[in-house]
């Protein structure tokens, strides 16, 4: 255990006391009502090799605490323990409920070993409605082979590409497609696989969390970048796979990027993922994306006029979750207000008409949403200050301009307060490393992509 500097004795300090310590010291540090608005009830979970792991009752504080107070934490425990200290926070309830038995992924398919999940599948995620096209042809190849028999020469399969593509899509149709074969799967995310470990150490039931990930034929396991700075998770996700593979399971995951962006995994777990097959899945064009829509109005038993799909799909957006927030506005608009479904009425469902502003997400509706996001005004977001807490969230105003795809690297600048072509580029960098290693930041700026595209 890490030797706390307080100590007169040298003795180690319990992870208890140093988080007890900390608590006392950053109630001193931080306003009253921040720190028991995010502090005051948060709890140690875990701590293992100088990793904190404490958890919190929210996602929304888990969030806030990542992003805005992660550093003066890690700072206050290392002063503590006199060294370096990682902290991470997870969701764990006050109340954890007991989980006395397990839980079927597809409970109407009996399976001789069921598969546990971290939540139930979404509705409408099977191979039937995935719609394919050149940029996604080859991930659906790939993952339908892995559905109807494992192939060892895909082992593992990894799935990339920007949020929004289909990636989960396809985790989700294969463990539906293993589920009618009558062939075991589990389901998980990153985030969950990491909590699921947390909760074992701390229950001291690891051999019960090694069984289950371990014994499903397919595992699947989505949005594997949260590994990255989680040591505990990502060894013992590399034992879990190294334990499949070597067993002839088939194990798919998917990520955020390519193998390349995930250095921090550690070159072993790089190494071991790109053994197998890595598959991008790429920005639908503008004819997959028609087709995209068409499908999603089917579904919503409505027919919509060619020329209205041909307009949405070139300027609602390159994401499909942008594709479905047009259309849905579309639909219940002329549903509710009795609106024609026509070029005009589509204008207005993303922000196009003669009252919205230039693109997908109107500029002045990005800069307010992420100013907002991060405790700010949007006169501060684009003002001269370069505090990390005024050009971090910059940065990503920046990067989500930038991918509504219809404005100038100039334009953008001068959006945010008069910045030139080349600030702007450096930006959209520096937040797409961050969002390639941060979690938290890459949530907030999930959650802001998730209300831009359904924001009326």
């Amino acid at each position: 255990m890490p030797v706390s500097l307080a100590s007169r004795t040298g003795e180690a300090m319990r992870p208890e006391r140093v988080w007890r310590a900390a608590l006392g010291e950053l109630q001193l540090q931080v306003s009253r009502s921040t720190f028991d608005t995010w502090l005051r009830d948060a709890r140690l979970v875990s701590c293992e090799d100088g990793e904190y792991i404490v958890g919190v009752e929210s996602g929304f504080a888990r969030d806030w605490l990542d992003a805005r107070m992660r550093t003066t934490v890690e700072r206050t425990v290392a002063g503590i323990v006199g060294r370096t200290a990682s902290v991470s926070f997870v969701v764990w309830p006050r109340e954890p409920a007991k989980t006395t038995g397990e839980t079927h992924l597809f409970p109407e398919a009996p399976v001789e070993n069921p598969a546990h999940h971290s939540s139930d599948p979404a509705p409408g995620r099977s191979f039937d409605d995935f719609v394919v096209g050149p940029s996604s042809r080859m991930a659906h190849a790939a993952a339908l082979a892995v559905a109807e028999r494992i192939r060892p020469g895909h082992n593992p399969l990894v799935l990339y590409g920007d949020v929004g593509l289909g990636k989960t899509h396809l985790l989700h149709a294969i463990a539906r497609e293993c589920a009618r074969a009558r062939r075991s799967a589990l389901l998980v995310t990153a985030e969950a696989f990491t909590n699921e470990l947390v909760a074992a150490i701390r229950s001291r039931s690891t051999e019960t969390f090694r069984e289950k990930h371990r014994s499903p034929d397919v595992l699947l396991v989505d949005d594997i970048q949260f590994f990255v700075g989680k040591k505990s998770s990502r060894e013992e996700f590399m034992h879990t796979l190294s334990a499949l593979c070597d067993d002839g399971r088939q194990v798919v995951l998917a990520c955020n990027q390519p193998l390349s962006g995930l250095a921090a995994l550690g070159p072993r777990l790089c190494s071991r993922l790109g053994s197998g097959l890595t598959v991008e899945v790429s920005a639908p064009d503008a004819s997959l994306r028609a087709e995209i829509l068409r499908a999603k109005a089917a579904a919503l038993a409505e027919t919509i006029p060619d020329d209205v799909l041909a307009f949405l799909s070139e300027h609602a957006g390159a994401h499909v979750r942008a594709l479905e927030g047009a259309l849905h506005r579309l639909v219940a608009h002329a549903r509710v207000l009795g609106q024609p479904i026509d070029i005009a009425s589509a204008a207005d469902s993303i922000g196009r008409g003669e009252s919205g502003s230039h693109g997908a997400a109107p500029s002045d509706r990005v800069i307010a949403a992420v100013a907002s996001r991060f405790h700010l005004t949007p006169r501060e977001l684009c003002g001269k200050s370069r505090s990390r807490r005024v050009t971090v969230p910059r940065h990503l105003a920046m990067q989500l301009l930038r991918e509504q795809g219809d404005r100038s690297l100039a334009e953008i600048g001068a959006l945010l307060g008069g910045r030139d072509h080349s600030t702007v580029r450096h930006g959209c960098e520096r937040a797409r490393a961050m969002l390639s290693r941060d979690e938290g930041y890459r949530a907030q700026a999930e959650w802001l992509r998730e209300y831009l595209s359904l924001a009326a």
